[in-house]
């Protein structure tokens, strides 16, 4: 039975400049912690069905995308290191985003040559070829225990129930001016951000997620990847349908050394 020591999965949209401690749960079988208790809750369940540090770093990362949408999501992309101790093995899979084949260097300047404020950060000019799914998919291919449906079941079962809103999501949205009709849409009522306590439900993520569990490629050559390419089109964003065709995550050879 392969065993994995599990260092780090970082899936990264936007960074939020807020420093808390993060919830820790535990088994038996091993250690999962998150920045929020209910993706850590995700990662352990998958220990607790026999399955391994992959399982569980993929369910959390996934789950994650549901509750702290802030800070990451199936839109953003990330890192996966870990330890294979059975072979002394370090692996480092890199599926951070890609630059869209028509971005340019001066695609943030205005006429004048000069950088136009928040262009490379707000809007759909930012959009870089997601890499989550892609990464999160071939680690589980290649070292998962569980059926792929499994991992993706528990951030489902979140985005279709619902969960309660936590202070640092109410804190995060208050800080946002959501521009995107769409994202005012999802994340306010009533023009205001949810507070704690209140349930937020995402019955569209939920079907996103549920397509992804039956065909994770449907995200980059399928009806998902179709719709996530009509939306750029629409508003002079970049990712092109062969973006997300071309987008391959990357296996690196993680630098190593011995501290003192």
């Amino acid at each position: 039975m392969k065993r994995f020591f599990f260092l780090s999965l970082i899936a990264i949209v936007t960074v939020v400049p807020v420093a808390r401690s993060f919830p820790l749960d535990r088994t038996a079988q091993g250690m999962v912690t998150s920045a929020h208790p209910l993706a850590s809750e995700a990662g352990l369940d998958m220990l607790k069905q026999g399955g391994n540090a992959i399982d569980a770093a993929v369910a959390t990362t996934l789950a994650i995308s549901v509750v702290e949408p802030f800070s990451a999501g199936i839109g953003g992309g990330g890192f996966l290191l870990f330890y294979q101790a059975q072979k002394n093995d370090m692996k480092a899979l890199d599926f951070r985003e890609r630059a869209p084949l028509k971005a340019s260097q001066n695609m943030y300047l205005d006429a004048q040559g000069k950088p136009r404020p928040n262009a490379s950060t707000d809007g759909y000019l930012a959009v870089a070829t997601p890499g989550t799914i892609a990464g999160l998919y071939q680690a589980h291919q290649q070292y998962g225990k569980l059926p792929w449906k499994t991992v993706v079941a528990p951030a489902i079962k979140l985005a279709e129930s619902g969960f309660s809103v936590s202070h640092r999501f109410t804190e995060a949205t208050e800080s946002r001016k959501f521009q995107n009709a769409e994202a005012r849409r999802i994340f306010t009522r009533n023009g205001k951000p949810y507070q704690p306590g209140e349930i937020l439900k995402q019955p569209e993520l939920a079907a996103t997620l549920s397509a992804i569990a039956s065909d994770p490629n449907s995200f980059y050559r399928g009806k998902i990847a179709t719709v996530i390419a009509q939306d750029m089109r629409s508003n002079n964003g970049l990712v092109t349908l062969e973006d997300l065709k071309q987008y391959r995550p990357i296996w690196r050879t993680p630098v190593c050394g011995n501290f003192r």
